[in-house]
């Protein structure tokens, strides 16, 4: 099955899906177990889960997200702050977009990295989140501002239509009549 690559679209939906899912992904998890690493197990989810989209968008291998992903999952365990590890998310989730699935030049790289992924920042921290409901709106707008990434590297990122053979002879045919 061919589907179509929308990425914006897709992002932002992500967005939604993930800020809705995460309050009973929160309150499963919490039973399981403390909130810390429930907080943090279920941004490494979402960040894996996006992940697997942006490898099948700038097609690349699934193979190669793997290290950042595994090396996150790991500070899951030994970073004790939620803050330190949203940082480090936040890192991981940059190498994997502007590193490996959509590889760009250093200084475009850093410069648009730095600006959203801070963005992202910015809009969850407006929130203040201090609950389950506030984590869930804060998650929905990192999302929407991530989506700007594909507005900035649109050509990398859309996939080109190809013009139909016919449709280009009867533009040229319709030139030629009008002029």
């Amino acid at each position: 099955m061919k589907t179509a690559k929308r990425p914006i679209r897709n992002t932002i939906v992500f967005g939604f899906v993930f800020g809705l899912a995460f309050i009973p992904l929160n309150l499963l998890l919490c039973y399981i177990t403390d909130g810390a690493t429930a907080f943090k197990i279920i941004l490494w989810t979402y960040l894996s889960a996006y992940g697997f989209f942006l490898t099948r968008w700038g097609r690349t291998s699934l193979l190669s997200i793997f290290f950042p992903l595994l090396l996150l999952l790991i500070f899951v365990f030994i970073v004790n702050s939620n803050s330190a590890y949203l940082l480090l998310a936040l890192v991981i989730f940059s190498w994997i977009r502007s590193g490996v699935c959509f590889k760009q030049s250093l200084k475009k790289m850093l410069g648009a990295e730095l600006l959203l992924s801070l963005g992202g920042a910015v809009m969850v921290a407006w929130f203040a989140p201090y609950s389950t409901f506030t984590w869930a709106l804060g998650i929905l707008m990192f999302f929407l501002v991530q989506s700007i990434y594909f507005v900035i590297f649109e050509n990398n990122s859309e996939e080109q239509v190809a013009a139909d053979p016919f449709e280009e002879a009867m533009l040229r045919a319709e030139k030629i009549i009008i002029y």
